[in-house]
């Protein structure tokens, strides 16, 4: 399944066999030098720099959803422009737990912070549509 928008994110999320516990990283876009923004219209533009600015694990349940999470997000306010998502899975029917998430997390703040490919993650601007990252080299 092609992943299209966090939507479909969250069905093939379900369809796995085990329990999916979503990781999120939501994150701040700067501009770079160029004063370009980071992200337009799904596609890298310009330069700019990423900085974790909440990390959170969620069940995957048929009742998540996108507009949820953002409002949750946009309580705490702390502005972002992406939504850098992973998933855990669970085993022999158990759902993981936040405890389980801690380590995942981490890792991917790190990531983000150190500047490592983040292509191995989903990320979504608001609207919940699809961003692709390019690292400079």
């Amino acid at each position: 399944m092609q992943i299209t928008s966090f939507d479909d994110l969250k069905t093939a999320g379900l369809a796995e066999p085990e329990p999916q516990r979503l990781l999120i990283l939501l994150l701040r876009a700067d501009p770079g030098p160029d004063g370009k923004a980071v992200t337009r219209k799904g596609v890298t533009r310009g330069r700019g720099t990423l900085t974790p600015v909440m990390a959170t694990d969620l069940e995957l349940t048929p009742r998540l959803n996108l507009a949820a999470i953002i409002e949750e997000a946009d309580s705490l306010g702390e502005p972002w422009q992406l939504m850098m998502v992973s998933s855990l899975g669970g085993r022999n029917g158990h759902m993981p737990t936040t405890e389980d998430a801690g380590g995942y997390l981490e890792g991917m703040v790190q990531a983000v912070r150190e500047g490592h490919d983040l292509s191995r993650y989903a990320v979504f601007d608001r609207a919940g549509s699809p961003v692709k990252l390019q690292a400079e080299d």
